[in-house]
């Protein structure tokens, strides 16, 4: 149950905490006193819409905190423990703040939390009941849900619908593959071509910078051979030349002449030294020279070979790759996507057999499930017929007609299922869908008709009620604060309600009252007890000028409703 409502700085209440007990809390007030911020500070603490339009005129910030006691309701334990949540107490407690600047804060057990967490956390805390909810009513999709909610088919519900994704899952991915099977086709053989090309170049990774330097040797060839030929004939002796014109005959020479003056003076030894290390460097040089030159032929036809490989190279570089490196990368990439192509159609057989497998299964389940069903609707049904006699409804046939949608590729993740609520107002008229009837008045007591008879399957911590009594008055409403008593006996019920009728059976009475001081009105909330509640009630069935005679009918009306 909520133990607790603080409000700070929201519309028009400054701050206000506002106790609620087990039983029937009754809300009451004058129109536009507040109520309705009530409600929109339960609906924040549930993981409502926040808007900075809520914030109180003149603050930065608005605050709810609500205190749930959650000894009775075990699965919000286990709900807290799995998001991470403190959950030593049997105490849920909520805050959240709504800044101007968007920092909007939510802690739960004091502990930050984002929207999606808090809506999560809190679903099926509160059963909110709106005035306009039977719009709601009216969507096949609620209806269908309220079945499965009465006869405790959540979890066979919540298995199939998991099942049925997973099935249309594979079932829209074996489409989407056969679909492009042609795609395929042709893509493979532009691939095997593509394969074909770069196998047969033999590429290899660095082969375009070997081949490069390669060329630019053998274009150099002539003019290598000629420059190195020149230099050997520098430092050796030559046929055209006396011998002592060259390097290597006149390094002897002085080499020779250095020994001598060695043996004549001690200090030319070091230099005879120098000169006989450069004797020795130049003979090296001449044979490494004639080395050079012998292995330096000229090779036309390894030119053109070395040449036309380039040529090739080039002729793929704007369909594979700006180097030798990037056509091999391409050539592994080609053959990876076809290798995948190629599995395409195991994928597609594999796809086949579990879609099989999985249909088998969900025909069965999905079978089951709507015998369960059937039979839920019919029990549903005649207990719903029987809160309407007692909301004086007498004549009214409520029914809930159920139809298959035949094959599984029809169905939804809800089932085979087509539900759909009628219900027969007056004696002989025909049953008709919910949409097709025109008051108001009735629809609301089918609506809480429903709520009540759902409300004996637990499951819920407690049930919001904004104004659904709207368009019902006289005996009527009478009827209705029984019900509403009625599902109270074993849930806390929170009502805002203009009619005194139903405020009489409160367990719990509090008035919404708004006052202006100064240049702000503030709004409050006032727990009533004894005379005031009198006064409150008297106000509700006669106006704000409260007589003799109107407080003698709140006192009757208390005794009645006791």
């Amino acid at each position: 149950m909520l133990e607790t409502l603080k409000i700070r700085n929201v519309a028009v209440i400054d701050q206000a905490e506002i106790p609620f007990e087990r039983g029937l809390n009754i809300l009451s007030g004058e129109t536009g006193a507040g109520k309705s911020i009530v409600i929109e500070a339960i609906s924040l603490l549930l993981g409502g819409r926040a808007s900075a339009d809520l914030i109180r005129a003149g603050t930065d910030e608005a605050v709810v905190e609500g205190v749930f006691n959650t000894k009775e309701i075990p699965w919000l334990t286990t709900r807290l423990t799995t998001f991470g949540f403190e959950s030593a107490s049997d105490e849920l407690l909520i805050r959240r703040t709504v800044h101007r600047s968007g920092k909007h804060r939510i802690h739960v057990n004091g502990q930050l939390a984002t929207v999606s967490v808090l809506q999560q956390l809190c679903e099926g805390l509160v059963d909110l009941c709106g005035q306009h909810e039977h719009q709601s009513l009216l969507k096949a999709a609620v209806q269908l849900d309220l079945v499965d909610r009465y006869g405790g088919l959540e979890e066979k519900a919540a298995k199939f619908s998991t099942a049925f994704g997973s099935w249309r899952a594979l079932t829209v991915e074996r489409d989407e593959l056969a679909a492009a099977e042609a795609e395929r086709t042709r893509r493979a053989d532009f691939l095997g071509f593509q394969i074909q090309e770069l196998e047969a170049a033999n590429l290899e990774v660095g082969e375009d910078h070997r081949l490069g330097l390669e060329k630019q040797l053998l274009q150099s060839s002539e003019s290598r051979v000629q420059l190195a030929e020149s230099v050997r004939l520098a430092l050796e002796d030559a046929s055209d030349k006396t011998e002592g014109d060259s390097a290597i005959a006149l390094l002897r020479g002085a080499a020779n002449k250095l020994r001598q003056l060695g043996g004549l003076d001690d200090r030319a030894a070091s230099i005879a030294e120098s000169v006989g290390r450069a004797l020795a460097e130049a003979e090296d040089a001449a044979i490494a020279l004639g080395k050079y030159l012998a292995s330096n032929d000229l090779d036309p036809a390894r030119l053109s070979a070395v040449q036309e490989r380039l040529a090739l190279i080039a002729g793929f570089r704007r369909k594979y790759g700006a180097t030798t490196d990037e056509m091999v990368g391409t050539l592994e990439r080609l053959h990876a996507e076809a290798t995948e192509i190629g599995e395409a159609s195991n994928r597609i057989e594999g796809l086949g057999a579990r879609i099989e497998a999985l249909a088998v299964e969900l025909l069965k389940d999905g079978k089951r499930l709507s015998q369960a069903r059937r039979k839920v609707a019919t029990a549903f049904a005649a207990s719903v017929t029987g809160e309407l006699k007692d909301l004086k409804m007498s004549d009214a046939r409520f029914e809930i007609e159920c139809a298959e949608r035949g094959e599984l590729a029809a169905w939804t993740a809800s089932g085979m299922d087509l539900v759909q609520f009628v219900v027969q107002t007056n004696r002989g008229d025909d049953a008709r869908p919910l949409g097709k009837i025109a008051s108001g008045g009735e629809l609301s007591r089918l609506m809480l008709a429903v709520r009540r008879v759902i409300s004996d399957r637990g499951g819920i911590g407690v049930y919001l009620f904004d104004e659904i009594d709207a368009g019902i008055g006289g005996q009527t409403a009478f009827q209705v604060g029984k019900k509403l008593k009625s599902v109270a006996k074993h849930n806390q019920v929170i009502c805002i309600t203009h009619l005194p009728q139903v405020a009489a059976f409160a367990d719990h009475h509090l008035s919404v009252q708004k006052t202006a001081q100064g240049k702000r009105t503030q709004t409050e909330v006032v727990e009533l007890s004894g005379k005031a509640r009198q006064e409150e009630l008297a106000r509700m069935l006669g106006g704000p000028a409260l007589t003799k005679k109107s407080l003698e009918n709140a006192v009757e009306l208390l005794g009645l409703a006791k």
